[in-house]
């Protein structure tokens, strides 16, 4: 039987003890592949993103630690975190425009628990969608499991996680939470915000059009044009990105 050689550490491996990816690579289970969230796909990795994953889940680790830790104990009214997930393993912070994904492990049983982490800036949640699918559970008995697809832009490592949520409903919860949190929900509310954003983003296009016909289009003409149009489609992130570069500048 081939043996081969844990592409991160040098272990050698066997059938039992190595994990394949998709570039052709091994990885040893016993210790690199442990270091990744159970939900990142390894089957459809490649190296050099499970060695992405990798320093994603150390940093995130940290992260969650020094500033998710003492908020889950906070009893200022701003500094709460919202949870999602059928185990409540997704924190959102809107006081540092962050978002930590959580794994609980234990030594024996549910003994010894640590908990390992990816932190995202809020801001770079672009794409939240809903996915289900019918499984036989151990009874043999058919039933619905739900999902919620999170998409992150700017992000090496996982930038999308496919999180299981109790039901339909808490997909509906999130969909409106982070709509609200980004000002792009069409209510009384945030319907001036909205509206601003769109007026902005016509007139970027409409100075981008003129400028390319007058030949004086430039970079920062064409990034100005982006961002509005991001402002209006997803809303303007500015505020939460100066909040999670603060909070992420202070993890040592």
């Amino acid at each position: 039987m081939a043996k081969h050689t844990c592409a991160i550490c040098g272990a050698e491996v066997g059938l039992i003890s190595e994990q394949k990816l998709a570039d052709g690579n091994y990885i040893c289970r016993k210790v690199c592949s442990k270091k990744c969230l159970k939900i990142f796909d390894k089957v459809e990795a490649t190296l050099d993103s499970v060695k992405s994953h990798i320093e994603q889940v150390e940093f995130g680790t940290k992260a969650w630690n020094q500033i998710f830790v003492p908020l889950t104990k906070t009893k200022v009214k701003e500094e709460k975190l919202k949870r999602f997930g059928k185990n409540g393993e997704l924190y959102v912070s809107p006081s540092t425009g962050l978002i930590a994904l959580t794994e609980n492990r234990y030594k024996i049983f549910i003994f010894g628990k640590s908990t390992i982490a990816c932190v995202y800036r809020l801001a770079d949640l672009y794409g939240y969608d809903y996915d289900s699918e019918t499984v036989k559970n151990s009874e043999g008995k058919e039933e619905t499991k739900h999902y919620c697809i999170l998409m992150f832009n700017n992000t090496p490592g996982m930038y999308e996680v496919r999180m299981e949520i109790r039901n339909s409903k808490e997909f509906d919860e999130m969909a409106k939470y982070f709509d609200t949190q980004f000002g792009i929900q069409k209510t009384l509310r945030n319907i001036k915000n909205t509206w601003k954003h769109q007026i902005d983003a016509a007139k970027a296009v409409a100075g981008a059009f003129k400028a390319v016909k007058d030949g004086t289009m430039d970079e920062a003409k064409a990034e100005e044009t982006t961002e509005a149009l991001n402002a209006a489609q997803y809303g303007d992130r500015t505020e939460w990105i100066a909040k999670a570069d603060a909070a992420l500048a202070s993890v040592k």
